[in-house]
């Protein structure tokens, strides 16, 4: 067995060559890397190595996924032709709406409970998210609409013996959904009424980006987002250069100056 003080580096690297990342940085391979990385850094600290062999070796950085934004007419046909009485699609539907309302994650879905939606107010409560971050977001009459509908009609045929407070549940077992759950009830409704499939967190990042196009301050966005970070915000917006061109055209203050004083020649001309 090969001490650790006697690893050549060129069984280091042969090592390195075994991992998935060939191709493709990953953020599993790049884990991968950092941590071998730090462990040959903390030998060499601790006089146990003389140099690491991966002293000038470059950490590689990972592609992040972006959730792709769902296009503005694709999303009123998702919302136009998911009504159903089918009680799987009234819980996707209920999920659909909520999400792309408040900007969900789906994990926010899955762990969402009875008493964190105020059906008066329009507020749902985020408790312990992502970061362990609580937030108040508003929701849509909408999508409370359907969560309702989902109560009254559909959850308390599933719920069985359990006694918790989560709103979506499986229709097995009356256990709280998982994230798969969450995916496979929305694909599920879309499939049943005939639409293509979506990827649950998109629904988040094309509420953000939709928002944008209507004139919403990011800063409100980063808010609803839960970001503290407004570069964050950012990564979830997707605006192509054209629809970019045209909010520029339709908002920006000299655009709209130019405008103006063409009206008052033409006014002035007649």
């Amino acid at each position: 067995m090969t001490k650790i003080r006697d690893v050549p580096k060129k069984m280091v690297f042969a090592y390195l060559a075994t991992l998935d990342g060939k191709d493709r940085s990953t953020k599993a391979y790049c884990n991968q890397i950092s941590r071998l990385v730090k462990y040959f850094r903390y030998l060499e600290d601790e006089g146990l190595i003389f140099l690491s062999p991966l002293r000038n070796f470059s950490l590689p950085e990972y592609s992040k996924t972006h959730h792709p934004v769902i296009p503005k007419a694709e999303m009123e046909r998702i919302l136009r032709n998911t009504a159903s009485d089918d009680p799987l699609c009234i819980k996707g539907k209920a999920m659909i709406e909520l999400a792309y309302s408040s900007a969900l994650r789906p994990r926010e879905l899955y762990e969402l409970k009875i008493p964190d939606i105020d059906f008066e107010k329009g507020l749902i409560f985020i408790e312990q998210s992502k970061n362990r971050k609580d937030r108040i977001v508003p929701v849509g009459k909408k999508a409370l609409e359907w969560a309702e509908r989902y109560l009254r009609e559909v959850r308390p045929r599933y719920i069985k013996d359990k006694v918790h407070g989560y709103l979506f549940i499986n229709h097995k077992t009356g256990e709280n959904l998982t994230v798969w759950g969450i995916r496979w009830a929305v694909q599920e409704t879309l499939r049943r009424n005939g639409l293509g499939p979506i990827k649950p967190y998109s629904l988040r990042s094309t509420a953000a980006t939709h928002l944008l196009v209507n004139g919403m301050n990011i800063i409100h966005i980063s808010k609803l987002l839960g970001h503290t970070d407004v570069r964050t915000t950012q990564y979830y917006l997707d605006l192509n250069l054209m629809q970019l061109q045209r909010e520029i055209r339709a908002k920006h203050p000299r655009e709209r100056m130019e405008k103006k004083l063409v009206q008052k020649e033409e006014h002035h001309d007649v």
